[in-house]
């Protein structure tokens, strides 16, 4: 399946280019993790799933599998896995399947048709609300046999080759399992799973440890071939990320993604001289645009106003955050999509410019008249110019500042209260802190735990916190939970800066409606100017590929796929290097 219709890959292809077909079986690798799970039922609206456990929205087949396995050096394309076959009609509407009848759960029995119906339904009646917004075009699986069915789709929120993609990134459970186990409660009992891995042991809130399924009934086609090398892959639950780290530099954990510049750039070197660890930066532009910022919550009385959060921006010092706190370890992003050609640059044409018109007296006159940039700073760490202009702004919108304190005519006080995570994130906005005090703005630093943090999203208890997107390239189903008004109120929404708005919503249904390139990049552009022009999230890192340092007893394919890493699928435990390197006691 491809959106533009386009395939590398010929039927019953071999193995993947990005691959080794050859690699050897063996070995173990150790990760870390920070999420406090507590449950092995995937897609519930409660409890939070094991790593590895399920997958949506893009990652790859690890514990189920899913009817579709994404093709990480093709944008938009898809080949079989559970799935032999599909045909699609002309609307979109009905998606039929052929099962592969060889594919089987770790017990034995087979995949069928039964289990796809078990699993939407579950998502339909038990999933999270952002979950069930996005799957809502599944009106019903119709069975036709043991291994042949329908997926009946409506066009609410628009339908086209990426939205009948997200079908396949859904990890399919086994029926016969989860009715005896109950999949409407959370569960510490691992599940009966059909992919590559299986579950061997955990002990709750400290490891997980999967094992390679030998006769892994899809380890022969071409989209598992040369993957799933590791006999055993663990993770490692720490909640804090410098115990983690150390762990690393002791050898425990095998491989560490690298956040901190300052890590990144000095604290490694030795290892790295000596060739006991490796270092580098992956390709990934699977997923595209904005994958962190400080969300704005428009939801507060103080924060609708796009004056105020256009003053917020600009108070942010970015040119100074980047060259004192990142070293510029990041790259900003000017765009919700970005560097795809769906981002929108310059004014917009001639297409975009038809979409938007009909919205013209809900939106800001200058998505119309001017490219959209972000304005930057000296980096100095003296902001005086940005700041007036913030100031200005804040003025428009109703805020004074009387007494060194910014409040309206009522004389209240304009707060702000970060929600934040981490040391590392309180370290992230300090100086953001001291800028916006200059403003008159009280601000409060909350310091949560994962658990406590949960609840305070779900309740919208927030002005800013951090937030992640990650968009497909091209954008799929996962808009509808960003962006869309039906999904702004809702608990666990992924809508964390609140926005309604009618363009936007139809934009979305543009965007999943589109039926040829142009379609699309219209639209998509036009949602994305539509986005940045309503400054609902101070941009501060755009998705790029991983900084990975690890350990070096591990072989790797040549080349990286072109689209996105195959790691650690593609990997394999090399022992003639991992007797070479000195691991510290």
């Amino acid at each position: 399946m491809s959106f533009f219709g386009e395939f590398k890959y010929p039927p019953e292809f071999e193995h993947f280019d990005y691959v080794n077909p050859d690699a050897p079986k063996g070995g173990m690798m150790v990760l870390a993790t920070d999420d406090p799970w507590n449950s092995f039922t995937p897609y519930l609206n409660k409890g939070i799933v094991a790593p590895g456990v399920q997958h949506d929205f893009g990652s790859n087949p690890f514990f189920y599998d899913g009817l579709f396995t994404a093709s990480d050096d093709e944008i938009g394309t898809f080949y079989g896995n559970l799935a032999g076959g599909v045909a699609i009609s002309d609307d979109f509407t009905q998606v039929r399947v052929r099962l592969r009848p060889e594919a089987r759960w770790h017990d034995g029995v087979p995949v069928t048709a039964r289990d796809v119906r078990f699993t939407f339904e579950h998502i339909a009646e038990n999933s999270a609300f952002n979950l069930q917004s996005a799957f809502g075009m599944v009106d019903s699986v119709e069975i036709h046999g043991d291994f042949d069915l329908t997926f009946h789709l409506n066009d609410v929120n628009g339908l086209n080759a990426a939205v009948v993609s997200s079908l396949g990134k859904i990890a399919i459970l086994p029926e016969h399992y989860w009715r005896e186990a109950d999949n409407t409660k959370t569960t510490q009992t691992p599940p009966l799973g059909s992919g590559p891995y299986r579950i061997a042991e955990f002990k709750q809130s400290r490891s997980l440890l999967y094992e390679r399924v030998p006769d892994y009934w899809g380890k022969d086609l071409g989209v598992h071939r040369g993957r799933h090398n590791l006999d055993h892959i663990r993770y490692d639950f720490y909640r804090d990320a410098t115990v983690a780290r150390e762990a690393f530099r002791k050898g425990l954990i095998d491989v560490w993604r690298e956040t901190d510049p300052r890590f990144w750039f000095d604290r490694y070197d030795d290892a790295l001289a000596k060739g006991r660890m490796v270092k580098r930066k992956h390709n990934f532009q699977y997923y595209v645009g904005l994958l962190r910022g400080l969300v704005i919550n428009s939801r507060r009385e103080h924060l609708k106003d796009l004056r105020v959060r256009e003053a917020l921006t600009l108070a942010f010092d970015y040119g100074w955050h980047n060259r004192v706190i990142t070293r510029g370890f990041h790259t900003r992003p000017d765009s919700y999509f970005a560097p795809s050609v769906f981002a929108a640059v310059g004014r917009p044409g001639p297409a975009e410019v038809r979409l938007l018109a009909p919205f013209r007296a809900e939106l800001p006159a200058r998505v119309f008249t001017e490219s959209f940039e972000l304005k930057p700073s000296n980096g100095i760490g003296r902001n005086r110019g940005l700041l007036i202009e913030a100031m200005r702004l804040l003025r428009d919108a109703g805020w004074m500042v009387r007494d060194g304190a910014l409040t309206n005519e009522s004389g209240e006080r304009f707060s702000l209260t970060f929600v934040l995570r981490s040391v590392e994130e309180r370290r992230l906005v300090t100086q953001f802190v001291d800028q916006l005090q200059k403003l008159g703005v009280d601000t409060r630093v909350r310091l949560v735990d994962a658990a406590h943090y949960i609840n305070i999203m779900k309740d919208f208890d927030f002005d800013i916190s951090f937030g992640q997107l990650g968009v497909a390239n091209p954008a799929g189903i996962e808009i509808i939970s960003y962006w869309h008004s039906s999904n702004a109120m809702l608990p666990r929404t992924r809508n964390l800066s609140g926005i309604q708005s009618e363009a936007v919503d139809e934009m979305i249904l543009r965007v999943l409606n589109a039926r040829s390139r142009e379609e699309l990049t219209a639209a998509q552009r036009a949602l994305d100017r539509i986005l940045l022009w309503n400054f609902l999230t101070i941009p501060l890192i755009a998705v790029e590929g991983p900084k990975v340092v690890y350990w070096n007893k591990f072989g790797r394919p040549p080349v990286d796929a072109e689209f996105r890493t195959s790691f650690p699928s593609a990997w394999w435990y090399d022992d003639a290097k991992a007797a070479k390197i000195r691991v510290p006691d």
